[in-house]
């Protein structure tokens, strides 16, 4: 099988000839190549020369799942969602990036979703919170676009399989980002009927996008972001109200115009599993980031939900090589085994990971 061959067959819930190798590797790879942060974050042909050398070490790496298009430092200082902190312009050239939360979006805002769009409204907003004005923002978003057909091209030439054709955020997610958590949760309260009304505005929009990210690239696979309004910090009752709808809307709409939503599930979703159980068997990839507990996820998704994951950031720079290799193989055996297992990391694999980790994961592939 070729690496595409395995990803799909993953995903469809069978068994490839082997697991695919799928970790999220962004600022770590820079670190390996000897790139300052800054560096690998605002020089793309210099990011795309470290995953070079990174894949040269690690051939078995068959699966590029990389969000580097949306979080390029000129990209996402532009048209990010929140306001970054980056490194070497707001922080030190080897920091991590980050993210600055606060009330950026007001309950104004809402009413001018629902009178002009949210498309409207999220060119308002970018240039209130970045500072930018039109043109900045049109060159940010070719950019972008730019940036991921490089990433797509560039995999293929190493001999990889590109996981992403698009990306989104589902629209909860994304609105308490802008408005702050605490505000989010606020307004769930306080104006739940105009929430509603927002959330479903949104949401039309975000699939239109990530459905014509997905026809330009080629690639029928689309990066879902979904963290933070799970049962670890949210009621059942508001989790069905105010999530769970417009995830389940988007998933299905996605499908329906033959694209695999990749669902990103940051966060605690434990307790929330048995909603998946609703979305059509075999269609749908979650990607856990090490909080969920991946074992529970395959005993409630086994034969219906592939699962992408799920070594940890503690594991990759507090643990030894033989933890590692421990956990790969836990997850090899009582998971990989019944098909629809794809072995990865918890979200990405930090930039101060141990080498040594890095490569105890890279040989339970061989």
């Amino acid at each position: 099988m070729n690496p595409e061959q395995r990803l799909q067959t993953a995903i469809s819930l069978g068994k490839p000839d082997r697991i695919p190798c799928a970790p999220l590797i962004e600022s770590y790879a820079g670190r390996r190549a000897g790139l300052s942060n800054y560096e690998f974050m605002y020089d793309y042909q210099k990011a795309e020369w470290a995953f070079d050398q990174l894949y040269r070490q690690y051939p078995l790496w068959d699966v590029m799942r990389s969000v580097y298009f949306v979080f390029h430092g000129p990209v996402q200082k532009v048209i990010g969602y929140m306001k970054p902190m980056m490194p070497g312009v707001d922080l030190p050239a080897d920091s991590e990036y980050q993210m600055v939360e606060y009330e950026a979006m007001t309950r104004r805002d809402y009413y001018f979703i629902l009178e002009a769009g949210y498309h409207a409204f999220l060119h308002r907003y970018w240039k209130r919170v970045h500072q930018v004005n039109s043109e900045q923002i049109e060159k940010a978003n070719r950019l972008m676009k730019e940036i991921l057909q490089g990433q797509i091209k560039n995999a293929r030439a190493r001999g990889q399989t590109f996981l992403y054709g698009g990306f989104t955020v589902l629209a909860p997610p994304t609105l308490s980002l802008m408005r702050s958590f605490e505000q989010f949760i606020r307004d769930m309260y306080q104006i739940p009927s105009t929430l509603e009304r927002v959330l479903e505005r949104m949401t039309e929009a975000l699939i239109a996008d990530a459905i014509a990210s997905a026809r330009e690239t080629g690639i029928p696979r689309v990066f879902v972001g979904a963290a933070r309004l799970t049962g670890q910090l949210i009621s059942v009752p508001l989790f069905e109200r105010f999530v769970w709808p417009y995830l389940k809307k988007t998933v299905l709409d996605l499908l329906a115009a033959g694209i695999t939503p990749v669902l990103h599930l940051d966060s605690d979703w434990t307790t929330n599993l048995e909603y998946f159980l609703e979305l059509p068997a075999g269609k749908v990839a979650i990607e856990l980031d090490g909080t969920t507990d991946i074992f529970k996820a395959h005993q409630v998704l086994s034969g219906h939900t592939c699962i992408i994951g799920d070594v940890g950031a503690p594991l990759f720079t507090l643990g030894t090589p033989d933890q590692v290799q421990d956990y790969c193989r836990k997850l090899l055996q009582e998971i990989g085994g019944d098909g629809g297992f794809i072995l990865g990391s918890g979200c990405h694999i930090p930039i101060q990971a141990k080498h040594e980790n890095v490569d105890a994961f890279f040989q339970m592939m061989q």
